[in-house]
Formats: C-alpha cells, sequence, structure tokens
C-alpha cells in the first residue's frame, strides 16, 4: 500500500501546488489592475516631466507655436487694453505665454494650433481665443469639444467674453488673459 513517506511527499506536493495557482491568480490579478488603472504610462510621465522642464526654461515651450507680436495699425479699441498676453498658469505648458495679436489664437491637440495641448481631455481643435469685431473685446469659443471650455468654473455653450485674469480650462491645462 501507500507508505507515510509517499503519503507525505503527495500532500506537500498538492500545497505546492496549491500555493502556485494562488499565486499565479493572484499576480494576473495584480497585472490586471495595472493595465486598467488610471495611473499614467511610463512614456506620458515621461512627456509631462519634459513639458515641466521645458516651461521652466526662460523661452516658451516648443509644443507651444506663438503668435508673432506685430502692431496693427487696423485694430480695433478695446475695452481691456491692457490685454496683451494669453499666460498658461496651470497644467504641463505652465509659465508659457503667446502675445494677444490681431489674429484669433487656436488651442488643441493638434500641431496645426497656436497653443499645442498634450492633453488626452483636450480635442484637436478644441477651443479659439479671438478679439471680437463689434467690442474690441477678447472672447473665447469652444469648437464642439468633447470635454468643453471652463470659464471661470463654468463651462461655456456659446462665445464668451474674457476679462483679464479670469481662469481658463481646458483639459489639465488653465490660462488667463494679461
Amino acid at each position: 500500500m501507500i507508505t507515510e513517506l509517499t503519503f507525505a511527499i503527495l500532500k506537500y506536493g498538492f500545497l505546492i501546488l496549491l500555493w502556485a495557482f494562488v499565486w499565479l491568480a493572484v499576480r494576473s490579478l495584480r497585472r490586471d489592475l495595472e493595465t486598467f488603472s488610471p495611473k499614467q504610462s511610463r512614456t506620458h510621465r515621461r512627456k509631462e516631466r519634459r513639458a515641466r522642464k521645458a516651461a521652466e526654461a526662460p523661452a516658451p515651450v516648443a509644443t507651444s507655436t506663438a503668435v508673432p507680436a506685430r502692431p496693427a495699425a487696423h485694430e480695433t479699441p478695446r475695452a481691456d487694453a491692457g490685454l496683451s498676453l494669453l499666460v498658461v498658469i496651470d497644467g504641463p505648458l505652465a509659465g508659457a505665454s503667446v502675445p494677444l495679436a490681431s489674429g484669433p489664437i487656436s488651442l488643441g491637440r493638434a500641431a496645426s494650433n497656436t497653443v499645442v495641448l498634450d492633453d488626452e481631455f483636450v480635442s484637436s481643435h478644441h477651443a479659439r481665443v479671438y478679439q471680437d469685431p463689434l467690442t474690441g473685446d477678447w472672447a473665447i469659443e469652444d469648437l464642439s469639444s468633447t470635454n468643453g471650455t471652463v470659464v471661470n468654473g463654468q463651462r461655456i455653450a456659446a462665445p464668451t467674453i474674457l476679462s483679464a485674469r479670469v481662469p481658463v480650462r481646458i483639459g489639465a491645462t488653465t490660462f488667463e488673459l494679461r
């Protein structure tokens, strides 16, 4: 029949097999949780670090193509005559600024925008800041983006006039006019 030694070997063999199965199940669950967790990928974290380092540099970030500042002789007088810059105050491009010229400033993920926002919550052509032809004030218009544009804590549905130092949030980026 079965000796005590054989019985002990089988008993401990099955115990080891059971623990190996439990370990594989836990490892598989952990990997699945890591895959579906909201933690940012290593590549995305590297891009954010590079953007922060570039934002700390004295020159504007390379992904933010600034409109050259040129005096416009035919510019309409503005109520906010002191506004001259769009300044990013929070987000990956914090510290970058774009001069307000007579032309519109487009914001989004696409490379053709004036300010390129590398953010998964930003549409390719998300919004535009432009000078209102009637009043001469600066306004922002959401270009039917998925996640919307928030001005002073309120999501906008129509073009909205911007005053100085009113925060505008698009994705993880917040900017204001100065």
